[in-house]
């Protein structure tokens, strides 16, 4: 019996590493573009946030900063912002998502995260006011 669970130990070995080697750190693009939008503005984060990926189109960025500008009317000055979590969709992909902190309020971020070789980009983001259209259920204390 010893012998079979030390086995089956020994043969979860190469997943644990695998699951150990999956980078769980907050991928560089995001604090960039929270950084330039507290110091530059909505247009430098945008800049941030869409460069390199398939929405960087004027498209995109009319829409995402007049929704950012919006928000930020409405509930003044951004002050920061807090990671909620980081989940590892795969080696290459992840999601972020984040509380976003304003004088007047909070607004709620989700990042897909692409590394396609060296460098990460953001695929896609959402933002908006009501938790409930941004975060999943699991993180709000549902199922």
């Amino acid at each position: 019996m010893k012998t079979l669970v030390a086995l089956t130990l020994l043969s979860l070995l190469p997943l644990a590493a695998h699951l150990e080697a999956q980078e769980t750190t907050l991928p560089p693009v995001v604090p960039k573009g929270f950084e330039e939008f507290q110091k530059n503005g909505t247009l430098a984060a945008m800049g941030v946030w869409l460069a390199g990926s398939a929405r960087d189109t004027d498209d995109d960025w009319d829409r995402a900063t007049a929704k950012m500008e919006s928000i930020q009317n409405t509930f003044g000055r951004m002050l920061g912002y807090e990671v909620i979590r980081i989940v590892v969709l795969s080696p290459s992909t992840q999601r972020v998502y984040a509380a976003v902190k304003f004088e007047k309020g909070v607004a709620w971020m989700s990042f897909d995260c692409y590394k396609p070789l060296k460098v990460w980009i953001v695929a896609r983001f959402d933002f908006g006011t009501n938790a409930n259209l941004i975060l999943p259920p699991n993180i709000l204390g549902g199922k």
